[in-house]
């Protein structure tokens, strides 16, 4: 029988390697999956079932100009649009509990924008991305 954990993870249990090196300067993460899916509808006002189309994934990372600027000097050209990459993001717990390990393959940066305000202390630059698959609890 699985042993059941109610566990939960905070940010300090987080890592996140792009390109193999992990990142210091992050901020935030985020990722979704998400599938079309229509009723099929024939005969009578209750659908049928659920039908399922293609899939599609997406998300955005957070981090510092520093962190910004190492990915632009590795990028091809120093143009991070055009930057291929694979992002793990592990979930290890201090106390010893279970690491969750989920890979997004093929991902790309999206857009690149930087700004800052007065009063501001560093710069945070959201990057979104796209990516082709996510490989969850590796």
């Amino acid at each position: 029988m699985p042993t059941f954990s109610s566990k939960q993870y905070s940010w300090p249990d987080l890592s996140i390697s792009i390109g193999g090196r992990i990142l210091e300067g992050i901020t935030e993460v985020e990722y979704t999956v998400k599938q079309d899916k229509e009723f099929l509808r024939g005969r009578g006002a209750k659908p049928h079932s659920l039908t399922k189309g293609n899939k599609s994934y997406e998300g955005k990372i957070s981090i510092w100009q520093s962190e910004y600027e190492a990915l632009v000097q590795d990028s091809p050209n120093k143009d991070i649009l055009d930057l291929e990459f694979d992002i793990i993001i592990s979930y290890a717990p201090n106390d010893g509990g279970q690491t969750v390990t989920d890979v997004l393959s093929g991902a790309q940066f999206t857009e690149a924008k930087k700004g800052m305000k007065q009063g501001d202390k560093n710069m945070i630059i959201e990057l979104p991305i796209m990516f082709l698959d996510v490989k969850p609890q590796q």
